[in-house]
């Protein structure tokens, strides 16, 4: 049997993959052992050995805090206690007195049912998807379903359920804090984090960031997250958590399989096509010169035939702003983001540069080994050296070289969200 589950926590806290690392614990002695022992699942639920976390659109107006359901397989029998424990366990660790913390639960019995939860799962990632739209696809798929408050948790427990790993897949392994320290300042040896990084990188990735330097494995919150590792294997990131040395107590560890930075949200579409919440991948042309606003943002117009959206480089974005600034009108490129609410903006995750356009600048003509000056308005140029003039018509036009050369460029480490692909994994392939 599948178990789905998403939307336990809240901003004060909780945590959805914290419920999973204590329920596979409840419900087997290690999920590994559990599965070999009393069953496996289908084979194209790969890695099954692992639960999984699956992040979800990073645009929709009701992402939870960490944006991730779970899922994982437990044994065909004894359904109905596995079921009572379940649902009795996200109970008794959801925040439920908070009006935005809407648990769903889901179990799915029917392997056969896969491909259309997959199909699920591919628009849920993508795309904003309604509460009665997964009720509808539960039906079908003959899953038992389970809601607490509106039950919005459905969605993602379906799409973690669902989720297509079989292809390109990552590695997290997330360490838990005891409860006294939840909300307090994570105490860990920073030195250990920039030896693991440099003795397991590229094999796990997103430790630091490179141009500020800062720790990004320790996120902040009232939660039980300690830290997380991830990586391109199981290994890679048990690796590296053994060369951490953490200055807290650590209460627990899970291995989770995932759908993180591989891009998977995204979908290439017109920009006609384009609708709010969409993670997309536009092609077009600059339209005009890009454009700054206070607080150090950066824009550009992307144009397709009679359709346009404009395309941001917010401030944490680092250097992809410059690398924006110096576009011009008529350079080709493609912009990899998701839009918000009224569809006006690609905020931008990568830019790939696919055509520059020549840029010149018109001159003076030489003579006398230097540029000539102007004559005056509509009145041509004139040598000061030898006073020779020259009409209007003998301006030169220059090629400017251009400081940026085709290719994709990306926003940093610290600006990343979960879902997109960085430029070293695909350099992998």
């Amino acid at each position: 049997m599948f178990v789905g589950i998403d939307d336990t926590d809240s901003l004060m806290g909780g945590c959805t993959t914290y419920l999973a690392a204590v329920l596979l614990e409840k419900l087997g002695t290690t999920y590994k052992e559990n599965i070999e022992e009393t069953g496996k699942p289908p084979k194209k639920w790969v890695h099954h050995q692992y639960p999984r976390l699956i992040r979800l659109n990073p645009n929709t107006p009701y992402r939870t805090r960490g944006n991730g359901a779970v899922a994982f397989h437990t044994p065909d029998e004894n359904i109905g206690d596995i079921q009572e424990s379940v649902l009795k366990s996200v109970e008794e660790h959801s925040h439920l007195k908070d009006r935005n913390t809407n648990p769903g639960v889901i179990f799915l019995r029917d392997h056969s049912k896969m491909p259309l939860l997959k199909k699920f799962y591919q628009k849920t990632v993508s795309e904003l998807v309604s509460i009665k739209y997964a009720e509808k696809t539960a039906e079908k798929a003959d899953a038992d379903i389970y809601k607490f408050n509106d039950g919005r948790g459905i969605i993602g427990a379906l799409a973690a359920v669902g989720a297509d790993l079989s292809g390109d897949k990552t590695f997290e392994l997330l360490a838990y804090r005891v409860k006294e320290n939840y909300g307090r300042k994570k105490e860990i040896d920073e030195e250990s984090v920039f030896r693991m990084d440099e003795a397991t990188s590229p094999e796990t990735f997103h430790n630091i960031d490179p141009e500020t330097k800062k720790i990004l494995i320790t996120p902040h919150g009232h939660d039980p997250v300690y830290c997380g590792i991830r990586g391109e294997t199981a290994e890679a990131v048990k690796k590296a958590w053994d060369l951490i040395k953490p200055l807290e107590e650590i209460e627990r560890t899970q291995v989770f399989v995932s759908n993180q930075a591989t891009d998977a949200h995204l979908r290439e579409k017109k920009i006609s096509c384009i609708k709010p919440y969409d993670c997309v991948i536009a092609e077009g042309l600059v339209k005009e010169e890009p454009w700054a606003i206070k607080g150090g943002h950066v824009f550009f117009t992307l144009v397709d035939g009679d359709s346009a959206i404009d395309c941001a480089a917010y401030e944490p974005t680092g250097d992809l702003r410059a690398t924006v600034r110096e576009l011009v009108a008529g350079d080709r490129v493609k912009a990899y983001g998701g839009v918000g609410r009224y569809r006006k903006t690609i905020n931008m995750e990568k830019l790939e540069i696919l055509e520059l356009k020549e840029k010149t600048r018109v001159t003076a003509p030489l003579c006398c080994n230097r540029r000539m000056s102007s004559a005056g308005k509509d009145r041509g140029y004139k040598c000061r050296r030898c006073g020779r003039r020259a009409g209007e018509e003998a301006a030169v036009e220059e090629k400017i070289n251009r400081k940026i050369r085709g290719g994709l460029y990306e926003v940093p480490p610290r600006a990343r969200r979960h879902l997109s692909k960085p430029l070293q994994r695909m350099f992998r392939e």
